[in-house]
């Protein structure tokens, strides 16, 4: 069981074949990577179950390979997004090709100061680059189009002010300035002047940043297939930043992940409010809006979640705070956001809830 959906294994996936299994998406929610929170979000399995389909599809008909089989109906027949009817709620279940996962070698030891270190050895992956199949590629590949409230990238411009020297405080400004193509400081909102590409690690407890040497040497990629795996990246972003401007939407950010099986295979899903932030008129339409309300209403269980991750493994047994339910009203305009920004994603009206902007402004309360 993942946080947000399960995985139903129908046929394992071996080195050179291909497995089969199906994603349950639930109304379960996650943020800062806690798992499963003590609310659930009614409607937002299935619209995120919509959302991932139409994608994948439109990828497909642009000759992108995807994991995605299609949605499975109340009779067990697989089908497409396109063949949803109007105002019946949408489906909860999608079938998909599976691979395997190499999962790299947890090592802990006690480090400076006799301070308990746990480090990710990836050495399987160095050994066999090239050599693999049909394997989970241990990266998550970011893209940002603009900075929305929320992202990790004023946290880092905070981080870097905070250095004493002001040579080297000045000196890391700079370098993040530079990396994103900017010429000063960005307010949240600002829009980037062109896509910025980064890497962070999929398979150990929090998402690592990873510089591109370092996101080369894990991936198992021979070197012509990473680069190739750049330039699939900003592809996909651009295609769903043209399917978010066709809806009204600004696409901020989002994640991709792969599969290596003789070639490049997008898998897990994309996309969606919980992997990519958008927004409309100015108002965000993501998993973040959850974000923010726990930022701003207990601080205290985030900045116990930054703290505990970095012990590792099962670390969320270990985090002394423990998170809040949501308020009952937010909770049911969450879910009408959900599915009221999907039928304005697809262009369709899967889902008989009232127009996204009614749902938005409504919301309002809770976002000030």
């Amino acid at each position: 069981m993942g946080s947000v959906k399960d995985l139903i294994v129908i046929d394992p996936a071996l080195e050179n074949r291909k497995g089969l299994g199906n994603f349950v998406f639930s109304d379960r929610y996650s943020v800062f990577d806690w798992g499963e929170m003590p609310d659930h979000i009614s409607g937002k399995g299935r619209s995120l179950a919509v959302m991932a389909a139409f994608n994948f599809e439109e990828l497909e008909k642009r000759g992108i390979a995807t994991h995605y089989e299609g949605l499975i109906d109340n009779s067990g027949k697989l089908i497409l997004c396109s063949d949803l009817k109007e105002k019946k709620g949408g489906l909860q279940t999608m079938q998909v090709s599976l691979a395997r996962v190499y999962h790299p070698v947890v090592r802990e030891f006690l480090g400076a100061n006799k301070k308990h270190e746990i480090r990710y050895d990836y050495s399987f992956f160095r050994a066999n680059r090239g050599k693999i199949n049909n394997y989970l590629i241990g990266l998550e590949i970011i893209f940002r189009n603009g900075l929305p409230l929320g992202s990790s990238v004023f946290k880092k411009i905070e981080e870097a002010k905070a250095i004493a020297n002001p040579k080297e405080r000045q000196k890391q400004l700079n370098k993040i300035l530079r990396s994103l193509g900017l010429k000063k400081e960005p307010e949240p909102g600002d829009m980037l002047p062109k896509p910025v590409m980064s890497f962070t690690t999929k398979l150990e407890p929090g998402d690592r940043s990873l510089s591109e040497d370092e996101a080369y040497i894990i991936s198992g990629l021979r070197e012509r297939d990473f680069r190739s795996l750049i330039k699939l990246g900003l592809r996909v972003n651009d295609i769903v930043t043209e399917l978010a401007e066709t809806a009204g939407f600004a696409h901020y950010d989002g994640k991709i992940e792969l599969i290596f099986n003789n070639r490049l295979v997008i898998c897990d899903v994309l996309g969606t409010f919980d992997e990519n932030r958008f927004s409309r008129q100015g108002e965000q339409i993501s998993k973040e809006v959850l974000r923010q309300w726990y930022k701003k209403n207990q601080p205290e269980f985030v900045t116990a979640c930054e703290e505990t991750k970095k012990t590792g493994p099962g670390w969320q047994e270990r985090c002394e705070v423990k998170p809040v339910k949501l308020p009952k009203e937010m909770s049911a305009l969450v879910s009408r956001m959900y599915m009221a920004g999907c039928n304005r994603y697809t262009q369709r009206k899967i889902f008989d809830v009232p127009e996204l902007e009614e749902v938005l402004e409504k919301l309002k309360r809770y976002r000030e």
